[in-house]
């Protein structure tokens, strides 16, 4: 081999090995590339399933809205099928408790690999009363009451365990008189002698769910049963204002607040020096006429008439929330009544100066005393009372006191009824909590 073949040799083996080392980098950078291309891909398809995922949480909170339920109500598709029917999403709840003020909303995608889980938390606000009557005080009922209670979901032997009252002290049935004078928890098979606001019955509370309490010495001529049996329930530790709106009453203000802003509130004020709201039924009169619906009153109120409709509605779409604030609350003669009456009076509060007050400024308030008079209050005849109702009243949906150690005293022709949807009007509201996801 001559000098002019090994420099060819040579040149050829250099340029091959310049080729092969170009190839080699080549390769190096398609692999690179197609790396590059397969990770951009599946960052798509992660924020494919990101996106979906937080679509599954707007999909499900508004089908949560939409029918005002909540997430473990059976009604709750779980799978987003009623607005969006995506097959690889399902949305889960926590905790897995019926009637939380506030649950964890989870949606979950997954396709193939790709999983991915966006969360948030969403509130109700509280979960409203749970009976016809629920206090932290002590009830006593004269009169003739036929109470529509809460059927609740628990039965036994297949029949409801009916609630009519929950009390944090104790229910008292004090007789005038014989007659029909009785306190009765209704249900179907007391219809031929009483129904509720909206009718009769339709369903049947457990015999021994379903009170009947009169005095043995002045019968009512309708008796079936006689006693004061599991629907009434006493001695409890109930927190009403928290039940209702989610918050202790150290955040009534806000509540408060909430009532104020919101399109169909009003604060009523402006009060006697004994703390009676002057014309406190005309001022809720003159609210209601104008569309208003959440009605908060600073002080003690004293109501008459049908100043909140002429008859008790087969819907919601009427429906009160009235909240008495740190005062004394007077019901004579209010015929009609749908949704929520609440009640707050301070341990503080003097109630022996506030019931003399009722007579002391008469002309301010305009609301008769009915069966109050002023000599009793004077000796401190009215001093364990704090809700006072007299005559003749229909109520659909629901009353919750907070007045421990301290007595509802229900006298007259009184028909509640516990009505949920009425109750939950203003409170069953869903919203968002801020702070949990992107709250622009």
């Amino acid at each position: 081999m001559n000098k002019h073949q090994q420099s060819g040799m040579a040149t050829l083996l250099i340029t091959s090995m310049l080729l092969i080392v170009a190839l080699l980098f080549s390769l190096a950078s398609y692999k690179n590339l197609f790396y590059q291309i397969k990770r951009t891909q599946n960052e798509v398809l992660a924020r494919q399933a990101h996106w979906t995922a937080e679509g599954g949480l707007e999909c499900g909170f508004t089908e949560l809205k939409q029918k005002n339920i909540r997430p473990a109500d059976p009604t709750f598709s779980k799978k987003c099928t009623e607005l969006a029917s995506v097959i690889e999403l399902t949305i889960d709840y926590f905790p897995l408790a019926i009637d939380q003020p506030s649950y964890e909303l989870v949606s979950r995608y997954s396709k193939a690999e790709v999983k991915h889980d966006v969360s948030k938390l969403i509130n109700y606000g509280g979960i409203g009363v749970s009976s016809t009557l629920e206090t932290s005080g002590s009830v006593e009922l004269s009169g003739s009451q036929h109470f529509v209670p809460n059927p609740t979901a628990s039965k036994k032997d297949g029949l409801y365990k009916c609630k009519s009252i929950v009390a944090g002290g104790e229910v008292n049935y004090v007789a005038v008189d014989g007659g029909e004078l009785h306190f009765l928890t209704t249900d179907s098979t007391v219809s031929i002698h009483a129904g509720g606001p909206l009718g009769a019955v339709d369903f049947t509370c457990h015999s021994e769910y379903r009170s009947n309490m009169y005095d043995e010495s002045k019968k009512p001529n309708y008796i079936v049963g006689h006693g004061k049996f599991g629907d009434i329930v006493e001695n409890q530790k109930v927190n009403v204002f928290k039940n209702i709106f989610g918050k202790e009453l150290t955040e009534a203000d806000l509540v408060r607040e909430e009532f104020k802003n919101h399109p169909k509130g009003i604060v009523i004020t402006g009060k006697t020096s004994g703390g009676w709201i002057v014309d406190c039924s005309k001022k809720i009169k003159d609210a209601y006429a104008t569309g208003k619906r959440r009605i908060w009153a600073d002080g003690s109120c004293a109501i008459t008439g049908n100043i909140l409709g002429s008859k008790n509605e087969l819907t919601n779409d009427e429906a009160i929330q009235l909240v008495i604030f740190n005062g004394l609350f007077h019901i004579n003669g209010v015929s009609y009544i749908d949704g929520l009456i609440y009640q707050y009076i301070s341990p503080s509060f003097n109630i022996r100066d506030g019931w003399l007050d009722l007579f002391n400024s008469a002309s301010s308030i305009n609301v008769s005393s009915g069966d109050l008079s002023k000599s009793v209050a004077e000796t401190g005849g009215y001093d364990k009372y704090v809700f006072n109702v007299y005559a003749a009243i229909n109520i659909d949906g629901g009353i919750g006191v907070d007045a421990p150690n301290q007595t509802i005293r229900i006298n007259g022709s009184i028909i509640p009824a516990y009505n949920s949807d009425k109750t939950g009007k203003y409170i069953n509201v869903l919203t968002w909590q801020q702070g949990s996801w992107h709250d622009f």
